[in-house]
């Protein structure tokens, strides 16, 4: 089983997709995905575009970067399935993952 993390900085939604149609192909896979900087956007609550929901209905953990969620002010408007994690545990969930791949 490979584990792989995508660390999505943009707020284009292909990084998400990526990763949802790699879990689909692998069913065994971990996938996971962390959202950073502009990316934040997609962890809010009322979204219209349900890409995160997808990942979180297909067992794809996701997490935030708290500080990236509280410079735009998102902290309040986070999903609750999602895990908001300071730099220190983004470091820790990096090497709990096999390969990065960013986007």
């Amino acid at each position: 089983m490979v584990k792989i993390l995508y660390f999505i900085t943009d707020p284009d939604p292909t990084g998400i997709r990526l990763a949802l149609e790699y879990k689909t192909e692998h069913k065994d896979s971990n996938v996971g995905i962390c959202l950073l900087q502009d990316a934040v956007y997609f962890a809010s609550k009322g979204r219209r575009d349900n890409y995160v929901a997808d990942a979180i209905k297909n067992s794809i953990p996701v997490y935030v970067a708290k500080r990236d969620a509280e410079l735009r002010g998102l902290t309040k408007l986070l999903r609750e399935e999602i895990k908001i994690l300071d730099y220190s545990e983004i470091i820790d969930l990096v090497l709990a993952y096999e390969r990065i791949v960013n986007i």
